[in-house]
């Protein structure tokens, strides 16, 4: 156990003014067990805790303050969007805006005793081919147990597989990035200013593919990127499903029929006819009829066409059901919650009076 714990369960005891005995009593334990506790020999439950944090009249993030000091080693996250960073204190306010959630994110699960695992589902796949990303969306989907059908959410799918996802905020046209923070957490990074959820989940899958793909030794930055972006469209949209979607020898294709695909699968246009083309459900030159056709459609300024839009939330949504757990259970104050929010006490209680099980004070 850590010491710290330890050392705060016996000063808060001796403050007050309680012996072994007596604490043990109040919280139905044997003054052994408090005395393991005391010397971090056996770590106390969360019920024995809450039941000590009760006792002593403090929170029970009171017994993790000081406790979650995360240094956070960013020296793994890389920037490939380089042509659009103009300077570096660009990329340092970005690693700084990564250090700052990241860091409220472990201390809150340190508070709910609460940490994924991931394990790569492609670790022993290795990439040189098309046809080996076919195969690496695939194995993805099998183990990860969601078919072939359309992925309602893909941030909240990565995070339950033990990804942390981290948004950030700004205006500059960065994407996203991604890496593995102490050696042990992969992280991959959004920009909340998309221009499109469908750019939000295709960008998404893209970092993922950095961060479990395998590659050829012989693969230049460049055929990365590329092999990273075919991944992204062939976990969003998996090449048997596209071909019952669009039915073989095709030639043409309608905007309807394009904006039906986008509005079912939060794949966008382009990357739709992109995925027709290196399936080889269409050749090269039918391929380029539908990126010209898309083109004078977007192009057409004498009347509005409807692209449609993918129909789903794309947010983060890890740190929010931690905190309003922990409000909940009364592991931490709602003080606590709005420091680690960084959102003032009156505006966090108004934000989630809809999903707490009880009034705040």
């Amino acid at each position: 156990m850590n010491n710290t714990i330890a050392n705060k369960i016996k000063e808060l005891r001796e403050k007050s003014d309680f012996s072994l005995n007596e604490l043990a009593e109040m919280v139905g334990l044997t003054k052994q067990s408090i005395h393991k506790f005391e010397n971090g020999i056996v770590n106390p439950s969360n019920e024995t805790l809450m039941k000590l944090a009760d006792v002593f009249n403090v929170s029970f993030s009171y017994f993790f303050e000081n406790l979650s000091q995360h240094k956070i080693d960013l020296k793994s996250i890389k920037f490939r969007e380089k042509s659009k960073i103009e300077n570096k204190a660009f990329e340092i306010e970005v690693k700084e805006d990564v250090c700052t959630a990241l860091s409220k994110l472990l201390e809150l699960e340190d508070v709910m005793c609460e940490s994924p695992t991931f394990y790569n589902p492609l670790e022993d796949v290795i990439i040189s081919t098309d046809r080996d990303i076919e195969k690496a969306a695939k194995v993805l989907r099998k183990k990860w147990k969601i078919g072939n059908g359309p992925i309602k959410d893909v941030i909240e799918t990565l995070e339950n597989k033990g990804l942390y996802v981290v948004e950030i905020s700004r205006f500059e046209d960065f994407s996203g990035l991604c890496g593995i923070v102490n050696e042990t957490i992969p992280i991959i990074v959004l920009n909340s200013y998309f221009k499109s959820i469908e750019r939000k989940r295709f960008t998404a899958l893209h970092e993922l593919g950095h961060l479990v793909l395998q590659f050829s030794e012989d693969l230049s930055d460049n055929a990365i990127e590329k092999f990273c972006d075919k991944f992204a469209g062939a976990v969003l949209l998996v090449d048997e499903t596209l071909l019952e979607e669009l039915g073989k020898n095709r030639t043409v294709i309608s905007l309807a029929e394009l904006r039906e695909l986008k509005e079912l699968y939060g794949i966008s246009i382009q990357a739709i006819i992109m995925r027709a083309r290196q399936t080889g459900l269409v050749s090269y030159e039918t391929s380029n009829d539908w990126w010209k056709s898309y083109e004078e459609w977007n192009n057409d300024e004498t009347k509005v066409n409807d692209f449609g839009n993918y129909n789903g939330i794309e947010k983060t949504r890890r740190f929010k059901k931690l905190l309003i757990r922990g409000l909940n259970e009364r592991r931490i104050s709602i003080s606590k919650a709005a420091e680690l929010s960084g959102k003032k006490i009156d505006v966090l209680k108004k934000e989630l009076q809809s999903e707490l099980i009880f009034n705040l004070n």
